[in-house]
């Protein structure tokens, strides 16, 4: 039978997705920090050992967040925190959902961002890729990790990515971005080797944003509540999309993807008209770029759909996302195991015009992660 959902403005036919779905955020947890002892020498297991690594880095006294930020329900038999067995995903997630492969983002990475031990960091770091390709990759093949690394130091950024590029299930690299500009040339080593290897560099929040030291601020400062720091999880992403555009990253690593995730997509329609505005009055040699900043975004830019703006109007929506080009820049993303994740039905059947629904839920995240995400 023909499963039908009524939106109020048209009923809609969720059997149109016929299509393999990527989910390019879904976050894979460790359980006890003791998981990692066989991946780290034996002074950084007495430095961190004994610790409690939090599933977020967020500090829980700091902001307020309904329930943990996890789904309760995404705690599996062996009682580990939401999201920690690979098995349970799969049975919950990605089995019932139809999901063909999902881009597997370890928030707990963000954990180094107030690290003093950038030693013990860049080990912990490595801990966490070795520890998920084994059980997660491994486990299941429609499992596909960003491997993290150090946005402080780009001598162990740029080794990790040689030794793990051409490792089955790996698919891009995460940067926890700490502050740091990622358009400074200090970060050019470690896009040089993404770029060599044809793997996209992925941006996510993790919890640290305006809430530890070396994290990136907020506006207006410390947020009081969750609803107000949710609300500006938008600017980090702008801060990160002007700075890899006009510090001239794409000009020197033409074929660099950079995946800008969870910071969502609607604020990118006026910021890339801003953008094209200030560098047209600046004559583009003010900014040192050889085009238009929308070009580089269309090219080169990817945005992903969770979280999705709900207007009062969904044709309102559909304007925004005929701006940002969707149709190349936007790629589905559940975020799962938060509370707040996105079902894939409900997002591409009743959210998307139907045009775009193959090319946000499929296409153009094949194009890329290209043979890297399995399909």
């Amino acid at each position: 039978m023909t499963a039908i959902i009524e939106t109020g403005a048209e009923a809609t036919d969720r059997s149109d997705i016929d299509f393999p779905v990527i989910d390019c955020d879904v976050h894979p947890m460790f359980g006890g920090v003791q998981v990692l002892r066989p991946y780290l020498s034996p002074r950084v297991q007495r430095r961190i050992f004994g610790q409690e690594i939090s599933p977020v880095t967020r500090d829980p006294n700091r902001i307020p967040h309904p329930t943990s930020g996890l789904r309760l329900d995404a705690v599996g038999p062996d009682q580990g925190p939401p999201g920690s067995n690979a098995e349970f995903s799969l049975q919950q997630w990605i089995i019932p959902f139809g999901i063909s492969s999902s881009v597997l983002i370890p928030i707990q990475a963000g954990s180094i961002l107030p690290w003093g031990d950038e030693q013990a960091g860049v080990e912990y770091l490595a801990a966490l890729n070795r520890y998920f390709i084994s059980e997660w990759c491994e486990f299941d093949s429609r499992y596909r990790l960003a491997i993290s690394v150090s946005p402080y130091n780009m001598k162990s950024a740029v080794q990790e990515i040689e030794e793990l590029a051409d490792v089955p299930g790996v698919c891009a690299v995460f940067v926890p971005h700490a502050a740091v500009a990622m358009g400074r040339s200090q970060l050019f080593p470690m896009y040089e080797a993404a770029e060599r290897h044809g793997l996209p560099v992925l941006l996510h929040p993790t919890g640290g944003e305006g809430n530890l030291r070396d994290a990136p601020w907020l506006a207006g400062g410390l947020p009081d509540t969750y609803p107000e720091r949710h609300s500006m999880l938008l600017q980090p992403g702008q801060a990160i999309l002007a700075s890899v555009i006009f510090g001239g990253v794409f000009d020197h690593f033409p074929k660099l993807k950079v995946l800008l995730v969870e910071y969502g997509i609607t604020w990118a329609a006026s910021m890339i008209a801003r953008m094209d505005k200030a560098w047209e009055l600046g004559d583009g040699e003010l900014s040192g770029l050889l085009r238009k900043p929308s070009e580089y975004v269309f090219d080169n830019i990817r945005f992903t759909t969770q979280p999705l703006d709900e207007p009062p109007k969904r044709e309102m929506l559909w304007d925004i996302l005929e701006m940002v080009h969707a149709e190349r820049t936007v790629m589905f993303s559940s975020d799962y195991p938060h509370w707040d994740n996105d079902n894939p039905r409900l997002t591409l059947s009743t959210r998307l015009p139907r045009h775009l629904r193959r090319r946000i839920g499929f296409e153009t995240a094949r194009e890329t992660f290209g043979a890297r995400a399995g399909l």
